[in-house]
């Protein structure tokens, strides 16, 4: 077992007990990620029994619970042989990095879990996303549930019950509770370690240094290997040069002409393509405009993210020293950055439901992070990177509250300052560390 793997061991994740009763419910569970984000650690948690494994964890036998494709053997035996790989298998049986299959294997699932439809009889994982992935073109509509698993969040390195959870009970009286709390312990420099150390399993507890060699690695593993693998595509050794100018822009407006003015790609199509594989990849992802109606000139372009904070700042080349200065150049950015994904890992487990968006329109109204809703109720969110929050900070959350009335839960200002206090009606600013201390 990895240092990484035995540090996941002693983290509980939040999704656990959602992917529990996932499998008592529904035929096949579909678990993707990035890749060293923990989806094989937590498989084997869930769904141990059965399970035949030598001392380096590798199956002994193709009779054990967990496959996976990442052994060329096991591989070249599920596109050979898909019928008799996935057939007598026990409840549930885990398929580790289950896109290596093909569409042979996944459609093989489909008419095992339809001949025996029992629920939890399939956990597949993958590190790319399963319905974006150019060689599947095989669904498992109607018969599986889909689930992400992020890097750890802060409120599973850090405890405590997590801004979301507070926020989508009661809101507003969440609220007032928040203001009334003691103020953060955390200074400047301690939050840009946290930005800087992101979330991956495998590098959360290393030095600087080491961190950065790890990240080195895995970018050549998940961005050229994986995505040549799966795509096909023929520039690998350009797409870490497309990563950096993404991770240059995270927080920021997508135009893809000027990602592909940077990459000099041979067309602004292939920059497109080659964009939507670091997505499928869940390297990247996009935050879609939100607009309140069609009266309103909103501007729909996507905000783009790394999806990890410490994968951008390894990227970057930047550390916590120069992170910590106020007049760093990409310290707005990543502060915003991790706030989303922060959100967006504890929405994972609690609320998958929710619709991520910002807002900004032709007349320079902006807001950083909306989450929305089913019913159309609206949580808005701004990051600052300063220690200080005035009402001024969160005047564009005032607006859109005026703007949509009641739909307007609660707006919060997250800022690198110690004390919590309230800036308007429903509006109120928060220290970052309320993230995952709330």
């Amino acid at each position: 077992m990895s240092l990484g793997e035995a540090r996941q061991a002693l983290v509980q994740r939040q999704i656990e007990p959602v992917l529990r009763r996932a499998l008592d419910t529904f035929r096949v569970v579909v678990l993707s990620g990035p890749r060293q984000s923990g989806k094989t650690t937590l498989a084997r948690q869930v769904a141990p029994a059965g399970a035949l494994l030598s001392l380096d964890n590798r199956p002994l036998s193709l009779d054990g619970a967990f496959l996976s494709l990442d052994d060329p053997t096991l591989a070249a035996l599920a596109r050979d042989d898909p019928t008799g790989f996935v057939s007598d298998r026990p409840r549930p049986t885990v398929i580790d990095e289950v896109q290596r299959g093909g569409d042979d294997l996944v459609r093989a699932i489909k008419l095992a879990v339809d001949a025996d439809p029992v629920p939890g009889r399939f956990l597949l994982t993958g590190s790319a996303g399963f319905l974006h992935v150019p060689v599947l073109s095989e669904s498992l509509a109607g018969r599986a549930v889909f689930f992400e698993l992020a890097p750890f969040s802060q409120v599973e390195m850090e405890g405590g019950d997590g801004l979301l959870a507070r926020l989508l009970d009661e809101p507003r009286d969440a609220l007032s509770d928040l203001l009334r709390l003691p103020p953060s312990a955390l200074s400047r420099s301690q939050y840009a370690k946290r930005v800087c150390r992101g979330g991956y399993p495998e590098v959360v507890g290393l030095p600087d240094a080491d961190r950065q060699l790890w990240f080195r690695a895995y970018v050549h593993t998940a961005v050229t290997r994986d995505i040549v693998e799966l795509t096909g595509a023929r520039r690998s050794s350009e797409l870490p040069r497309l990563l950096h100018a993404v991770a240059a822009r995270t927080a920021g407006e997508l135009v893809v002409q000027d990602l592909h003015r940077d990459v000099g790609f041979g067309s602004i199509g292939t920059t497109a393509d080659y964009l939507s594989y670091l997505e499928m990849t869940h390297l990247v992802a996009r935050l879609e405009g939100w607009a309140p109606g069609a009266a309103t000139r909103a501007k729909r372009r996507p905000k783009i993210h790394l999806t990890d904070t410490g994968l951008a700042v390894a990227v970057l080349g930047v550390d916590a020293a120069a992170l910590s200065d106020p007049a760093a150049a990409h310290r707005g950015p990543l502060h915003e950055t991790f706030v989303f994904n922060e959100l967006r890992r504890q929405a994972f487990a609690l609320a998958p439901d929710l619709r991520f968006c910002h807002y900004r329109d032709s007349r320079g109204r902006e807001v950083d992070l909306l989450i929305e809703r089913p019913d159309g109720r609206i949580i808005a969110v701004e990051t600052k990177a300063g220690a200080t929050a005035r009402p001024a900070d969160a005047r564009w959350l005032a607006w859109l509250r005026d703007l949509i009335g009641d739909r307007f839960d609660v707006g919060i200002v997250l800022y690198t300052g110690q004390h919590p206090h309230k800036l308007s009606d429903r509006i109120g600013a928060l220290p970052l560390s309320y993230l995952w201390k709330a």
